[in-house]
């Protein structure tokens, strides 16, 4: 039987990381951008090559803790949603586009299957769009070999959300990992590969558009990550 995760059981746990997540980093951006102008002001005048060489590695790591800071602040308080009415499809086009490159270095199959009918939302396309897209390279991360996305609406109703479900045939998850997937800076891969903020993010971003996600894992049967979002009535 799949292991089962709402993220909704977890709201309460996620809502003090988010408050830490948010005054740590206001704490340490400060201190960043110093190190990292210093860095790049040694930068200017320096000529001996090794010396070049050590600052550079200053302001390269300086920046990526940066970026991992930028990611956690947008896990603890994203930028506020500006919702409109669009097509699921629009949203999926720039995801498939930008996760393909990665997918044909990894020699992974990538297949979308479309709705069968429109499929409108009213939601922030960035944020979905985002969110959808770091499902979508995790799982193109952990794929042996092939990941579907697949858009559907969840049985009949003027209430029916729109689905879109992001499945691989990767190792799947055990149920320890599975039940911290959505915790920051928590990685079941081995260190230096990722730093666990993919699935943080996109459950964030979803969540303050009115959605919810759910993964399904099994170890050695891969991950199924199911996006649901609220659908527009069309007249």
């Amino acid at each position: 039987m799949a292991e089962q995760f709402d993220a909704a059981g977890a709201t309460a746990r996620l809502e003090a990381l988010r408050e830490f997540a948010y005054g740590a980093g206001h704490e340490i951006n400060n201190p960043l951008a110093n190190i990292a102008a210093r860095a790049q002001a040694l930068l200017i005048d320096e000529v001996d090559p090794e010396r070049r060489r050590r600052l550079a590695t200053i302001v390269d790591q300086a920046f990526r803790a940066r970026d991992m800071i930028g990611g956690l602040m947008v896990f603890a308080r994203p930028p506020k949603p500006a919702p409109a009415r669009i097509e699921v499809d629009v949203i999926l086009a720039p995801v498939l586009d930008a996760v393909r490159p990665a997918a044909d270095l990894k020699a992974v199959r990538l297949e979308y299957s479309p709705p069968p009918a429109s499929c409108v939302v009213d939601v922030d396309a960035a944020h979905i769009t985002e969110s959808i897209r770091l499902i979508a390279v995790n799982a193109v991360e952990a794929a042996a070999g092939r990941v579907v996305i697949h858009v559907a609406t969840a049985g009949v109703g003027r209430d029916t959300p729109c689905v879109v479900t992001v499945t691989d045939d990767g190792p799947g998850m055990p149920r320890d990992v599975l039940g911290r997937a959505f915790d920051p800076f928590f990685s079941g891969r081995e260190a230096g590969r990722g730093i666990g903020l993919g699935l943080p993010k996109a459950w964030r971003l979803v969540e303050i558009n009115g959605g919810t996600i759910a993964i399904d894992s099994r170890p050695d049967r891969g991950t199924r990550v199911a996006v649901s979002l609220p659908v527009v009535q069309v007249a």
